[in-house]
């Protein structure tokens, strides 16, 4: 298991904030303990955290299309920045 922060930009804080229950269904087929979290200056920058538990699987999910349009019905701004722990 891989702590795993990702960050990136929305275009509505409101709506990403509004859908963090399925974005943690959706990610949660590949980790745990999945986090939202927004810039307390105001900004549009956001990042999640999950305990990765299959990195292939969720490498395949973030190139298919069902990740494309989570991300678009979102609001996600590429690029998506991933942090792991001890890498």
């Amino acid at each position: 298991m891989t702590k795993t922060i990702f960050t990136h930009k929305v275009e509505d804080v409101s709506k990403w904030k509004s859908l963090h229950d399925e974005r943690a269904r959706n990610m949660g087929a590949f980790g745990d303990d999945i986090q939202s979290y927004v810039d307390k200056e105001g900004g549009n920058q956001v990042a999640v955290s999950m305990n990765l538990t299959d990195p292939e699987g969720f490498r395949k999910f973030m190139q298919s299309e069902t990740a494309g349009a989570i991300f678009q019905k979102h609001g996600v701004i590429a690029p998506i920045n991933m942090l792991v722990s001890g890498a």
